[in-house]
């Protein structure tokens, strides 16, 4: 057994599954690890005691900024705890000063909730969207997305990693044009962060938002926003309550500012049970090593992709890009709705998207999960 396949038997023994099932959505919504669902439970311990416990509720729940902060490479104060990805993503879009005729730099393969808000935005403020667009083969390189910024662009909203087919861009290179033109870079992770080594600071993102529920192996409803240091104070809050200004315990000043770091954007009561269940999915991918999981996810990926050739599939994933995730998406051979349709009678988990089929292995899968896989698409 090598190194990889080593780290993925270690992280299969967090869950607890059906043999019956074929789990290749990930991508969309991942299993929850034992390990989440311990640490809610032991969060909910504390609430039944009510009043008494909340110092430990709540120092757990700092503790999860931390798991935040060192899954994305922020500091913790750069870190907000929000409920979904959408609500992160909104927050940047909506809280940003954008001036008539700022340009907003996106693509036309955003998942809808890296769309609407800027759409949303650019109405209130006058702005301007340049989509860049996708090639019929969903292939999206970098490079079209440098070549549409300007002088005029003040954000650039991408996904790291795209939802449709995978296909991951270079942050490093868009962050170094966005630099030349003041522009902020604004990230949409939800679909690498868990499965892939990333770093805020390094690649030098202005703001990342993401969920728990995907490669991360926690929570739905529980999404979150990790800032360069000093953007916190750019944004104005979109959601106001005691904690954006301080405590419970201060009196109302109506002069008083939000405050100046991430937890401005956290209004009232926080999410601590989902917060504690995420944190405790984040550490345990951490202890195992995000690199080594990324070994592991792209071998169960590799597998899928050698029988997929095999039987005469067309894929959409971007082969021998050195910036790879484990999805992929193909269209097989034969009727496409009829092969999804016994797919699901069959207990295989998946999506429709780009036009076929897509998959979605973790390091938890190994050969057996593949080779059923293929014996039940063999079968349709």
């Amino acid at each position: 057994m090598d190194a990889a396949e080593s780290v993925g038997e270690r992280f299969r023994a967090d869950f607890a599954f059906d043999p019956n099932v074929v789990l290749f959505n990930t991508a969309g919504v991942a299993p929850m690890s034992m390990v989440a669902e311990a640490a809610i439970q032991r969060m909910s311990h504390h609430l039944r005691r009510g009043w008494f416990d909340l110092g430990e509720a709540f120092r757990i729940y700092e503790q999860a900024r931390g798991s935040f902060a060192r899954l994305t490479g922020a500091r913790p104060e750069d870190v907000a705890l929000m409920q979904t990805c959408a609500a992160a993503i909104s927050q940047v879009a909506l809280g940003l000063a954008l001036r008539p005729g700022d340009e907003i730099v996106t693509t036309d393969q955003e998942y809808p909730s890296n769309a609407y808000p800027w759409y949303a935005a650019a109405q209130r403020a006058s702005a301007l969207i340049r989509v860049v667009r996708s090639a019929p083969d969903y292939s999206l390189p970098t490079e079209s997305v440098l070549a549409a910024i300007s002088p005029q662009t003040r954000v650039v909203a991408v996904s790291w990693v795209q939802f449709q087919t995978g296909t991951v861009l270079d942050l490093r290179a868009i962050s170094h044009a966005c630099r030349r033109h003041g522009a902020w870079l604004v990230v949409d992770a939800i679909q690498g962060l868990g499965v892939m080594p990333f770093d805020l600071l390094q690649l030098g993102v202005d703001a990342v938002c993401g969920g728990t529920h995907k490669w991360l192996c926690g929570p739905l409803g529980q999404g979150f926003l990790a800032l360069a240091p000093g953007r916190a104070a750019e944004l104005a809050p979109l959601l106001h309550g005691a904690m954006t200004y301080g405590t419970p315990e201060d009196a109302v000043d109506p002069s008083r500012p939000p405050r100046p770091d991430a937890r401005r954007f956290e209004p009232g009561s926080p999410p601590l049970l989902s917060a504690a269940g995420a944190a405790a999915a984040i550490e345990r991918l951490l202890s195992l090593g995000i690199e080594n999981i990324h070994r592991a996810a792209l071998a169960n990926s590799d597998r899928l992709i050698t029988g997929l050739l095999t039987r005469g599939a067309r894929l959409l994933v971007p082969v021998g890009n050195t910036l790879r995730s484990p999805i992929v998406t193909c269209i097989p051979r034969g009727n496409l709705d009829a092969i999804a349709a016994k797919l699901t009678a069959r207990h295989v988990a998946f999506a429709r998207r780009g036009g076929g089929i897509r998959l979605s292995p973790h390091a938890f899968h190994h050969a057996g999960d593949v080779e059923r896989f293929f014996a039940i698409l063999d079968a349709a």
